[in-house]
């Protein structure tokens, strides 16, 4: 029993890896030039409205933490369907605003985000998918730690 729920976990990662990687050639050569050209004039036009100047986009390198989020969403067994297509919606646009929040925090000397707010970028696709997934996390930790040592 333990060994079938090893195989879980490396099956799991393995349509993770499969499914990731080509997600992320699609972002490298087209959808990070494609989301910056929507992103940018909406980010813009917030910093503006707030009277900040031009906001440099720089945390364009952690755009890419819409892959991982759609990835998990896409994998996660026992989702309904209308779970896994309005959680993927929200999180999608949670991740959106999430992006603007962080460049309206850059440091202009630097033109970088700050180290608190790059984590809190690479660590937001997972925290969304574990409150979109809580069920799944629950039962999937329940049974992970429920198991007695042989």
């Amino acid at each position: 029993m333990r060994l079938y729920g090893m195989k879980q976990t490396l099956l799991f990662l393995a349509k993770f890896i499969a499914l990731t990687a080509p997600l992320t050639w699609l972002w490298q050569v087209w959808g990070r030039r494609a989301y910056t050209a929507v992103y940018s004039p909406v980010v813009h036009s917030i910093a503006s409205f707030f009277g900040f100047d031009r906001v440099p986009i720089s945390s364009s390198q952690r755009f890419i933490n819409y892959i991982p989020f759609l990835t998990l969403m896409i994998l996660t067994p026992r989702l309904s369907r209308r779970r896994r297509l309005v959680g993927t919606a929200l999180g999608m646009v949670t991740l959106f605003f999430l992006h603007i929040v962080a460049n309206l925090t850059v440091v202009p000397r630097a033109r970088s985000l700050s180290i608190g707010m790059s984590l809190f970028l690479d660590a937001a696709p997972f925290l969304l998918w574990v409150m979109i997934a809580h069920e799944f996390v629950r039962d999937f930790a329940r049974r992970k730690s429920s198991r007695r040592p042989e």
